[in-house]
């Protein structure tokens, strides 16, 4: 497999994983949001911090 192939799979992998919705709930709150949420979510907060 070619690099690039190798880096297009990582890639889609990435996006799935980010993509899924984690079943979990604290005080009455049931997720519904994907982790790319979250994930966004943090990433701006780190940029805001620094």
């Amino acid at each position: 497999m070619s690099d690039e192939k190798k880096g297009c799979a990582v890639m889609e992998q990435a996006l799935t994983w980010l993509k899924v919705t984690d079943d979990w709930a604290i005080g009455g709150y049931q997720n519904k949001l994907p982790r790319m949420c979250y994930a966004a979510v943090g990433l701006v907060l780190i940029l805001v911090i620094l």
